[in-house]
């Protein structure tokens, strides 16, 4: 019993030790999990610091985005508006240049409009916007005369007729005045130009049609369709170009053909300008009496105030190329009548 006792005894005391170490140990895991929990914890804490930094982050990039597509609507709607306010404007701007086109106020060189009065034949005209340019010949121009010295003049603008006056035309005025007819040579009349008509009787239908016979310049100007050579844009005169004696090889393009004859208006290409006949055909009568050119600059010259006769200028059917040249001056007395000289009208802006 005593044994029994003490070996019980003894095994309480081991018991009791075990428990007692094992009450340690369950003492030391308690504070491990505790720290793990408290690290979970913290863990957990930082966890949800970095979600709501990153959903402050998406937050933010979110109200961007939409401010930014907001501004690119805006921005879409504003160009649309925009685009449909240019357009609305280039289609009154586009009506107003038509209706300015339409419109006497609208002048740019080779526009051709046609002029026609109650009683009165009707001519077709070229407009020509003015400019300044070299009036005469250089000294190294073929052919060239003694009083073609070069020398700067300004132009106003003004409208030239397209073509030569007609038999057409002069004989609807001569009707109407009470005027005999001129001869046609035996040539024909109609869209023939009109020949045997003076300076005198030019003026008089020019005034009667309501224009006036061209200065010099302005029908040098024309002539040479902005060209700076004899011929305008060329040193030669074609067939093509105009009716003149081509026998003579001197400053013709090498084309021979004799008419020994007016030839209908229009039957020759135009000038850059959209003038016909300005070399060849009939000689022209200006406004100008002949005389010495002025030195220096000129605007709008009309020749000198007095003279013993009156210019006519580009050459006709019976001459040679180089006569017919732009800066070629010929002159004739006021009452001088003949088959080789004719007119074209002016009329100022």
């Amino acid at each position: 019993m005593i044994y029994f006792a003490q070996s019980k005894k003894e095994q309480i005391k081991i018991l009791t030790h075990k428990a007692d170490s094992l009450t340690g140990v369950v003492s030391v895991r308690e504070k491990e999990i505790s720290m793990l929990k408290k690290e979970l914890e913290q863990c957990y804490v930082l966890h949800s610091e970095d979600m709501q930094n990153l959903n402050q982050k998406i937050s933010l990039l979110e109200a961007e985005l939409h401010v930014e597509k907001k501004n690119k609507k805006s921005k879409t709607s504003n160009n649309q508006k925009l685009n449909k306010q240019l357009k609305s404007e280039l289609v009154t701007t586009k009506k107003v240049l038509d209706s300015i086109m339409n419109t006497e106020s609208y002048f740019k060189t080779g526009k051709s409009t046609i002029i026609k009065k109650e009683g009165r034949p009707k001519i077709e005209l070229v407009d020509i916007q003015g400019g300044t340019f070299l009036m005469g010949s250089p000294e190294i121009e073929k052919s060239r005369g003694s009083d073609e010295n070069q020398h700067k003049v300004t132009l106003s603008d003004f409208r030239v007729s397209k073509y030569e006056i007609t038999f057409e035309m002069y004989d609807a005025y001569c009707d109407s005045v009470g005027l005999e007819k001129p001869d046609d040579n035996g040539w024909g009349r109609g869209n023939r130009p009109v020949i045997n008509v003076s300076w005198r009787e030019a003026y008089n239908f020019a005034q009667w049609m309501g224009g006036r016979l061209p200065t010099e310049a302005e029908w040098e100007f024309v002539a040479r369709a902005n060209g700076k050579f004899a011929f305008g844009k060329t040193n030669c005169l074609s067939a093509k170009q105009g009716n003149f004696d081509a026998s003579s090889e001197l400053m013709r393009c090498g084309d021979e053909v004799r008419k020994l004859k007016t030839m209908p208006v229009g039957s020759y290409e135009p000038n850059a300008f959209g003038v016909h006949d300005m070399f060849g055909n009939v000689y022209e009568w200006c406004n100008d009496w002949y005389g010495v050119y002025p030195l220096g600059t000129t605007v709008d010259p009309e020749g000198p105030a007095t003279g013993g006769n009156r210019v006519n200028r580009g050459g006709c059917w019976a001459n040679s190329a180089s006569t017919c040249r732009a800066a070629s001056r010929e002159s004739s007395s006021v009452d001088f009548k003949g088959n080789r000289i004719g007119f074209r009208l002016v009329f100022s802006k």
